[in-house]
């Protein structure tokens, strides 16, 4: 009995911790929290996503600072994968910090960078479906209203690229052109067909911050926009 060593040198998916690994209710390994994304953004809201790819967490918290540099705590229930942050202001900047916890531990965490996007109602002082363009309404072939772009987000962001997603509530465009500086401050656009409704931006640098404007066109004429901000 003497030679049985005191420690436990147990095999590789038991943490080396007091605590023996029959007494870990919900998983034999230490959880752990990956691939926090940016899903949507608004000019007062953020959603964010994640993943626990192996074990389970009581609960997380979901830390940052808000426009006036004052930290906030955000609670968030053990079993969810996003979250949606409100309050947020316009065209700021905010450091997201994901704490995972078991009891009142803070087990693993991940961090993420997103930028609000900006407030411009000077842009488009439309009526609800119609923009004062000098085109009327009746010339639109292939709708009854001029067509509107709507909902620009973000659907995925890496180091080197963005994939942006879009709707057309009403109507239809025959292509759209989206433009963008880059990291150079060299204006690029790309063009895009009519029936899309998303596309994935390459080439970009890493941690830059990027505004992307996408028009949709009816011929040559751009008919309305929607404008986003995203870090990569």
């Amino acid at each position: 009995a003497a030679e049985e060593p005191e420690e436990l040198p147990l095999p590789s998916e038991e943490p080396q911790h007091e605590k023996p690994q029959t007494e870990a209710p919900t998983s034999e390994a230490t959880p752990a929290l990956k691939d926090m994304r940016v899903s949507s953004v608004t000019p007062s809201s953020v959603q964010l996503h994640w993943s626990v790819p192996e074990g389970s967490f009581d609960s997380f918290t979901l830390q940052f600072r808000d426009a006036q540099g004052q930290p906030q705590a955000l609670p968030i229930d053990g079993g969810s994968r996003s979250v949606t942050v409100p309050g947020l202001s316009p065209s700021h900047r905010y450091r997201f910090h994901l704490y995972g916890l078991r009891g009142r531990k803070k087990i693993d965490h991940v961090s993420t960078e997103a930028v609000t996007a900006a407030e411009e109602p000077e842009e488009l002082p439309l009526p609800s479906e119609e923009p004062q363009h000098e085109k009327p309404q009746t010339e639109a072939p292939t709708s009854g209203a001029t067509p509107a772009l709507k909902d620009m987000r973000v659907s995925s962001v890496s180091p080197s690229s963005v994939q942006l997603h879009w709707s057309v509530p009403e109507g239809s465009f025959d292509s759209f052109t989206l433009q963008f500086r880059d990291a150079q401050g060299q204006p690029q656009a790309l063009p895009i067909d009519g029936g899309s409704r998303s596309v994935t931006v390459p080439g970009l640098s890493p941690s830059q911050r990027y505004r992307f404007h996408l028009y949709g066109l009816r011929g040559r004429k751009k008919i309305d926009r929607v404008s986003i901000d995203i870090i990569t």
